[in-house]
């Protein structure tokens, strides 16, 4: 940090007649240099280059460290040459190399002789450690996080290790900050399954500190997990028993789901939190009011300072001396502080633990306080702190929403300087009052409009939905939940480690508080159009969005900071041709495609796929199924969709009801209103699968059972047939739907999960010699070796085979010797498991193929048989 600016912003040169303001965010500044550049506060500068140079890192860019050590030796010798504007913009770009490269080291750590990634994934090993955070109670599980000290194969010999393993064991369990442990599981490494739009899991990990993860299970052969010592780890296991004799007075004096929301805004402790409350609060708009934030961190401060001034004010001798201020931010400091240490490390903790740390200790010391330099000052530390940071979708939003608040309310505060102008000539008497209470309905409704708008564009980008109650709920909501609810559950907190009987009075009137807010989201979310589904927008669009609205923001107001007006205008021409060369280009892309493009999706042990008719239609065959919990069509396949700008799906297809095949489809149609829904004869035997039949009924999608009797269909020019299975069979991965698409001299065989029987009917029943005969097969059942017979693979004659399969499965699939098979013939093989989503696109003179993973991507013309 540079010297001096423990005053959150460096003093910027003003008309001596100037308010004291902080410098704006763009605009004119109002400096006698002309040199714009050096005029900016320095906290400023260094915040943008720290974050840029973390964005960079999380973009995958790999620096060589040497880089940053050369410029900073040729920052050194334009100082000394006295060539200070170079040797600035040297520093801030030496800067910014560091900080990508710490951000990309933290998403690609090395590893090391003693590190746990020198064993193989999902191998068994056996580790010893301490747990060294707070453990997270979800539904069923708990996840703690272990520290190594050693490990082996399972077995043998311990040995020196380090990184940090999040080991998942099933509920109840208890864990304590300081515990030693020994367990015995399958490590896994954190691994992508490769798909346009999906969650960025491994970073996620990495991002916290995760090397590994570990699963403990009664239903694992040899896993298992104990605590054979604990050590006291001052202040760490101090302040878990403090956490802990909090949660448990909240849990004794409150039911679900009070509890749990009471837990996430006192303790930080989200696991409680039913995923239809979180819903209910997403759909609405206020996500923000289940964690802590600088809203609560905000308004915590500011209630513990009016109460303090308001006694300060008492004492006469401490308002002459000017201590008054200055005593109420040191004990708003404090109690923020101790809400910090309590609620644990999350980034959005600290973030508004640092901001409102340096705004208070700004009034403390009698220097001008901006909020937007406290907002850099907490971006600088956050980066350093934790990199990468940049990449996570909470600091993000918290950072986008502040800014977009404060220039905002800039606009706000300037109309009503002008109101109050317009309404000072001889008032009546109780015009002041109105007016006052008037600005304070009026500021809570702006900072949920500015709110809403800051948080859109990333709303849209990592959850696909806007609200469009937002602006009224939060008006509603926030003050009873992010003031009262908070302040008052912390009151209790504070009290039930003196007195737990005094402390359960404020706990339930929290409760109270909560359940209102939670019903009046349920109210709000029941209001028709409350929210809205979304295409997930590029960062290019991302960043368009935002700059229209800091354009909007930044315009001319009453003060002297306004933009030039031809600068202003500019700018906008050059966002909206932008904008609308980009809306072209996916117009174009979306409705005026004239390839046959088929996603092959990775969704592990399953199938998925996604086919775009020439024009715009599109097909949805399978969407994979989980048995871990996790939904694929809600994490893979839809966000697949959403990325590709598709809100409808044409035809959504079945290819035989195992849950690994139509586990997803239940999510895609409900947020992509499909036209048709396709299935076999195949009646099902589970109970999921007749539920999923009930709910496409219920939405009336006309359901047409489709077998080898079915005409050829034309969509978009491609010719369709159904090629199996024949009419009224039923005999399970056999009965599998398959279907043929012939696009010009190019087709597609999808077999779903057929054997050897299938494949001998299919070859059968096929009307002339080559009918089999495909460019691209889906390889039907994961690759077994029940399947791909030579009669089949030959009739086919594929140019590539295309295998979907989970990582590492536990059913050995694919088959060496059908992969063999395969090849002997001249296919490429590919596999979803290494090369995560494979597109194939074909047009009228040649196919192009590409998957997901760089380190294997590639792309090759295929001659027209």
């Amino acid at each position: 940090m540079v010297k001096g600016e423990i005053a959150i912003a460096a003093p910027v040169l003003r008309h001596p007649a100037a308010p004291s303001l902080p410098p704006p965010i763009g605009g004119r500044l109002p400096v006698a240099s002309p040199d714009r550049f050096s005029s900016i506060a320095p906290i400023y500068l260094v915040a943008a280059v720290i974050v840029t140079g973390d964005v960079l890192g999380n973009a995958g860019l790999n620096l060589p460290i040497h880089l940053a050590s050369i410029f900073a030796a040729f920052t050194a010798v334009l100082y000394a040459m006295r060539r200070p504007r170079e040797a600035l913009a040297l520093a801030l770009a030496t800067i910014a190399v560091a900080s990508s490269i710490s951000a990309y080291a933290a998403l690609h750590p090395s590893s090391g002789k003693d590190d746990v990634t020198r064993y193989a994934d999902r191998s068994p090993i056996t580790i010893e450690g301490l747990v060294a955070r707070p453990s997270d109670n979800l539904p069923g599980i708990v996840r703690i996080y272990v520290a190594v000290a050693s490990a082996s194969i399972a077995g043998g010999d311990l040995t020196p290790a380090t990184g940090t393993i999040r080991i998942t064991v099933p509920a109840p369990a208890r864990f304590e900050i300081g515990d030693e442990v020994r367990a015995t599981g399958a490590i896994r490494f954190p691994y992508q399954l490769g798909d346009l739009g999906e969650f960025d899991y491994r970073g996620y990990l990495y991002r916290n500190g995760i090397a590994a993860t570990m699963y403990i299970s009664g239903g694992r052969s040899g896993a298992a997990i104990t605590i054979i010592g604990h050590r006291n780890l001052f202040p760490a296991t101090w302040i878990e028993h403090i956490r802990r004799r909090i949660g448990d007075q909240i849990d004794a004096n409150l039911a679900q789901p009070e509890r749990g929301v009471l837990r996430a805004i006192v303790l930080g402790d989200r696991n409680g939190i039913d995923q239809s409350i979180r819903d209910r609060f997403a759909l609405t708009g206020m996500a923000h009011l289940l964690v802590i934030s600088g809203l609560q961190m905000g308004l915590l401060a500011a209630t513990i300072f009016a109460i303090v001034r308001l006694i300060t004010g008492c004492f006469r001798r401490l308002t002459e001396r000017g201590m008054g201020n200055k005593i109420a931010a040191a004990f708003a400091l404090l109690a923020v502080a101790a809400y910090g240490v309590i609620a644990q490390d999350h980034v959005s903790t600290v973030r508004a633990i640092i901001m409102v740390a340096a705004y208070t200790a700004a009034v403390m010391l009698d220097r001008p306080r901006a909020v937007m330099a406290s907002l850099a000052f907490a971006a600088i530390v956050i980066c350093l702190a934790y990199p990468a940071s940049s990449g996570d979708a909470a600091f993000q939003l918290t950072f986008a929403v502040v800014i977009v608040i404060v220039l905002g309310m800039r606009r706000v505060t300037a109309w009503r300087k002008k109101w109050s102008r317009i309404t000072a000539q001889s008032p009546p008497p109780t015009v002041g009052w109105i007016m006052w209470v008037a600005w304070f309905i009026g500021a809570s409704i702006a900072v949920s409009f500015w709110a809403m708008i800051g948080t859109a564009p990333l709303t849209a980008r990592h959850f696909n939905q806007l609200s469009m109650v937002g602006l009224a709920a939060n008006a509603v909501v926030v003050p009873i939940i992010g003031l009262g609810a908070t302040v008052i559950g912390l009151a209790g907190a504070g009290l039930c480690l003196i007195s737990t009987p005094a402390a359960a009075v404020p706990i339930h009137v929290a409760g109270i508080l909560i359940a209102l807010g939670i019903w009046l989201a349920g109210w709000f979310l029941a209001l028709p159009g409350s929210w809205m589904r979304t295409f997930t927008p590029t960062w290019l669009e991302v960043s368009l969005a935002y700059g229209f609205i800091v354009l909007w923001l930044v315009g001319p107001t009453d003060d002297k900071f306004a933009s030039p007006s031809r600068l202003r205008w500019i700018a906008f021409g050059v966002l909206a041709i932008v904008s609308i060369g980009d809306a072209g280009w996916w117009i174009a892309q979306r409705d005026y495609n004239r390839d046959l493009r088929v996603t092959f999706l990775a969704v592990g042990e399953g199938d998925a796929a996604v086919i775009r008719f020439p024009g715009s239609r599109v097909m949805v065959i399978d969407a994979g199924g989980s048995f871990s919990g996790l939904d694929p069509g809600e994490t893979v396949v839809a966000p697949y969709l959403w990325s590709r700008k598709i809100m409808t799906v044409d035809y959504l297809v079945v290819s035989h009801p195992d849950f690994d095949h139509y586990g997803g489809i239940a999510f895609i149609a409900r947020n992509f209103r499909p036209a048709e829904f396709w299935v076999g004869p195949e009646p099902g035997h589970d109970q999921s699968y007749a539920e999923l039949l009930g709910l496409l009924s219920q939405m009336r999608v006309p359901r047409r059972v489709i077998d080898a009797s079915e005409p050829p269909m034309d969509i978009g020019g491609v010719t369709v047939r159904c090629l199996g299975p024949q009419p009224g069979d039923i005999r399970d991965n056999d009965a599998s739907m398959v279907l043929q698409f012939a696009y010009g001299p190019w087709s597609f065989l999808f077999t779903g999960d057929i054997e050897a029987p299938g494949e001998r009917t299919l070859i059968a029943s096929s009307n002339a010699a080559g009918a089999l005969r495909s460019t691209v097969l889906k390889v039907p059942h994961h690759g077994s070796a029940t399947s791909s017979t030579d009669a089949f693979v030959r009739a086919v004659d594929p140019a590539l085979a295309v295998i979907s399969l989970g990582y590492l499965n536990r059913y050995g699939f694919p088959s060496p010797a059908v992969v063999d098979r395969y090849r002997a013939l001249g296919a490429r093989v590919a596999r979803t498991d290494e090369t995560g989503e494979i597109d194939v696109d074909a047009g009228r003179d040649g196919i192009r193929l590409s998957t997901w993973r760089e380190d294997v991507t590639f792309e090759r013309r295929f001659d027209p048989p």
